[in-house]
């Protein structure tokens, strides 16, 4: 138990951490995006206009935000 807790408070386990969360912040931003009339996070449009899960409405990666 000693040593989870040594390996958790070292630098270099938080670095990690913190490049782990990083990739995961950066891999959602590149696949999710808000809808523009609900603020949901819904899949990123790439092409086309997707209809929102939650909403109904239709939306775009053009689409200016709503509210």
């Amino acid at each position: 138990m000693a040593f989870l807790a040594s390996f958790l408070t070292s630098p270099w386990a938080l670095a990690a951490l913190g490049v782990v969360a990083l990739g995961v912040y950066w891999y959602f931003g590149r696949v999710l995006q808000r809808c523009p009339h609900c603020r949901r996070l819904v899949r990123r449009a790439v092409r086309g206009w997707f209809r929102c899960t939650y909403c109904g409405r239709q939306y775009h990666r053009s689409v200016p935000r709503q509210r």
